[in-house]
């Protein structure tokens, strides 16, 4: 039996499913700029993070040789202050009442050297005069030990002096080193700041892209599910229409065999006719008003 299907049916089925293709090819463009477009903000945002990884790294370098500085600074003061206190213990040691002590003993000796050679004395005064002089040039000899000895510690002290002012200007190179290494260190640490916000900008813009994307996707996806069914629909209609083409010239031909063998038997004619009217009218072909 062949089963009657309108052409306007199958039209509209076609016309849908050309509207979801269109759809869905439309859908999948929208999701493939926006992949694209993710994958320009992931690949700014890796840029920017390799430019950040780069800055910290420089920085950290600028920190580490700051310290170095201020080490080596801190080390040329440790020594100057030691030496400082060392010239305090020296200069302890030594006592100006020394060199005025022996010069007054000097004068007073050669005094006593002049007494000896131009003043009458007698015995006793002399020898008096002669112990009394050993007693003095004894002293002045122990003086002069002491001067020699004090002698050297001013020298020493003096060395010393000329020490300490040289690690202290050390100790200010040093200082100065450290001090523009830690304003280069803070100039990067401000040049990093912005890049940091850029960095969270990308993030957030790239995490919106690629969830429109999958949004995108999930459509085209839902779209072609559809696509997939109304095309299994159409492909039936298709199918139906042939089949009832095919039953249709298959019917056709029965009723051409069966007209040219009516025509070779007259009293058949007749009554073939009748047949071939109901058929039709059973099919709705022909109406008789």
């Amino acid at each position: 039996m062949v089963r009657q299907k309108t052409v306007s049916e199958l039209e509209r089925a076609e016309i849908k499913l050309e509207s979801l293709l269109e759809k869905r090819d439309a859908l999948n463009e929208e999701a493939r700029l926006l992949r694209e477009e993710r994958d320009l903000v992931v690949a700014k945002q890796r840029e920017t993070a390799a430019t950040l990884r780069e800055l910290r790294r420089h920085r950290g370098d600028l920190a580490a040789q700051a310290r170095v500085h201020r080490a080596r600074r801190d080390e040329f003061q440790g020594q100057a202050k030691a030496l400082i206190e060392l010239k305090r213990q020296y200069r302890g040691k030594v006592s100006g009442s020394v060199a005025r002590e022996l010069q007054a003993l000097r004068r007073e000796i050669a005094r006593m050297e002049m007494r000896q050679q131009t003043a009458t004395l007698t015995l006793s005064e002399e020898q008096e005069l002669l112990d009394e002089l050993r007693e003095r040039i004894r002293r002045a000899q122990q003086l002069e030990a002491a001067k020699s000895d004090q002698d050297k510690i001013r020298a020493e002290v003096r060395d010393l002096d000329a020490t300490i002012t040289d690690l202290f200007a050390k100790a200010d190179r040093e200082h100065a080193k450290a001090v523009e290494l830690s304003r280069r260190a803070e100039a990067v640490r401000n040049e990093m700041a912005p890049l940091r916000n850029t960095l969270s900008t990308l993030a957030l813009e790239a995490k919106e892209k690629h969830e429109a994307f999958l949004e995108a996707r999930a459509k085209a996806d839902a779209v072609h599910a559809k696509i997939v069914e109304m095309r299994t629909q159409v492909l039936a209609e298709r199918e139906a229409r042939r089949a009832e083409r095919r039953e249709a010239r298959e019917l056709l031909h029965r009723q051409n065999l069966t007209v040219r063998r009516t025509l070779l038997d007259p009293r058949k004619l007749e009554a073939s006719a009748d047949e071939a009217l109901k058929a039709l009218l059973k099919k709705g072909r022909v109406e008789i008003g």
